[in-house]
């Protein structure tokens, strides 16, 4: 009986390799889909839903600006909250149906001075992180390594005023390495190529 060849084995790797690659959950949100006033004074508290890869999420706490007349490191539409604003929470919390990983999103801060946040979830991982004043500076990709499915941000700050956009989860951070479906099929790749090779040696 003949033996299946190497090329074979690296054929099926692959197969099963991108298969394993296209169940990997990526999600981004920009909040575009949504538009609001320009200030706070226009505005009230605003429950946010999306359909994602992990589910029904829901985004509580906050409201929609759109071109916010005093928020120099953003112009398009946030998702903020402050403390003279309309029944709105000095958190922002995100809701998934099923744990979410690698969250990422810009966090700006409204404040004339430096800022000091908190980022947890709901299986007490938790990350805090300075953000400058209110200038075109005031912004910050955050990274939070969450295993959780409730992510809340918040700070201590009485006369809190932050925002947050570009919200994204189960894909690498922008501007860090491979994203693992690449990884995957490269090391599945390999390993099959291997195990073939040692098989024909037979």
């Amino acid at each position: 009986m003949k033996k299946p060849s190497v090329a074979l084995y690296l054929v099926a790797a692959a197969l099963l390799c991108l298969v394993c690659g296209s169940n990997a959950s990526a999600d981004i949100i920009n909040l575009e889909d949504h538009s609001g006033p320009p200030d706070f004074a226009s505005a009230s508290a605003l429950t946010l839903n999306y359909s994602t890869s992990s589910g029904p999420l829901t985004i509580t706490g906050g409201t929609i600006l759109t071109n916010t007349n005093f928020l120099p490191a953003d112009h398009t539409s946030v998702y903020g909250t402050a403390y003279f604003g309309n029944g709105l929470s000095n958190s922002i919390v995100m809701t998934f149906t099923s744990p979410i990983n690698n969250f990422f999103f810009d966090l700006l801060n409204g404040q004339i001075h430096d800022e000091t946040f908190t980022v947890s979830d709901n299986l007490g991982n938790t990350q805090t992180f300075i953000i400058p004043p209110n200038t075109p500076l005031g912004v910050a990709l955050v990274s939070f390594p969450t295993v959780g499915s409730v992510v809340t941000i918040t700070t201590a700050d009485p006369s809190w005023d932050f925002f947050i956009d570009n919200i994204g989860f189960n894909q690498a951070t922008p501007g860090t390495a491979t994203p693992e479906p690449g990884t995957m099929l490269l090391l599945g790749v390999g390993v099959f190529g291997l195990a073939a090779v040692k098989f024909m040696k037979r």
